[in-house]
């Protein structure tokens, strides 16, 4: 399963994206409307609220302002906050990012890397004590990681419908392939009675998502020192015949190893390029392929 980071670097690039996005939707002296007598204002580098008689709502004084699901998520010194229209504090101006979702959910991200999740007015929906909260579809449902890297999920209303006891991999809408004590399963969120045991010989192994336009997911398994590829309804994509099972750079072909060597297959089952290969170098809309004492080959992924 693929989760947001919450390092230095992470943190380096969320400032940075504020700043260009900043940059981008705002002159330096704008106007947006965002209410019929609301308006998101700035002025010399600061941001504030004003009316159309032009009173002023909320001061001058905010390094950013945005107005999502009907509040005002307020950013002053690094730090974030959620206020109604009228400036009274929602939520203080104490968290690292405060993050709009679909439903009138805010996930809550605090300046020691903890998460939770609120409602439009600060309630708070889920405990902000985990280690990670994300999303799935249509934000119904919400997915948690507890200081033991293991997983549950929350709904919409906060009720914990499944229990940290699982490590996730992948999660295609409401189906997740996950393990418990070492068994592995697919898990339908919206309907127990669907889910799957796997074979107590597979084994679930990280599956990167490309997060491509389109996109269909898989998860890598391994059985018997052997790989391959399976969907969320557990029919086998690529058999289980594989030394090794790789994400390439585009979601429709994985990189195979045989008897050491290398080759590509698309997720129709097709060997695309035998393994014959003692390398491949991935790009994002092609590969190459190189041999000892052969010219390179090069491959242009097919959409």
């Amino acid at each position: 399963m693929q989760h947001f980071k919450t390092t230095s670097v992470k943190r380096t690039i969320s400032t940075i994206l504020f700043l260009l996005l900043t940059t981008l939707i705002y002159s330096q002296n704008s106007k947006t409307k965002i209410e019929e007598n609301r308006f998101i204002e700035r002025s010399e580098n600061k941001f504030g609220v004003t009316d159309s008689l032009k009173n002023v709502i909320i001061p001058f004084i905010y390094d950013f302002i945005e107005f999502k699901n009907q509040r005002l998520i307020i950013r002053k010194n690094n730090l974030n906050g959620l206020f109604s229209l009228d400036n009274k504090e929602i939520l203080p101006i104490d968290f690292e990012f405060i993050l709009p979702r679909k439903n009138e959910r805010f996930i809550l991200w605090t300046k020691k890397s903890i998460f939770g999740l609120s409602d439009i007015n600060g309630k708070i929906i889920i405990p902000i004590k985990y280690k990670r909260v994300s999303s799935i579809e249509n934000d119904d449902f919400y997915i948690t990681e507890n200081g033991n890297n293991l997983n549950g999920v929350y709904d919409f209303n906060g009720k914990n419908i499944i229990p940290e006891e699982y490590k996730f991999y992948t999660v295609d809408k409401n189906i997740i392939f996950a393990t418990k004590d070492n068994k592995s399963q697919i898990i339908d969120i919206n309907n127990s009675e669907n889910n799957i045991i796997l074979d107590e010989k597979i084994e679930l192994i990280e599956t990167v998502r490309h997060y491509a336009m389109g996109e269909n997911l898989f998860q890598i398994i391994k059985k018997e020192n052997k790989f391959g590829l399976i969907n969320s309804k557990n029919e086998t994509i690529i058999p289980t015949i594989y030394d090794d099972l790789k994400s390439s750079q585009n979601w429709r072909y994985f990189i195979i190893t045989k008897n050491n060597k290398i080759g590509l297959i698309n997720v129709n089952g097709t060997v695309t390029k035998e393994p014959i290969y003692d390398s491949i170098d991935l790009r994002k809309e092609y590969i190459v392929l190189k041999r000892k004492n052969k010219k390179d080959e090069i491959y242009s992924y097919e959409y």
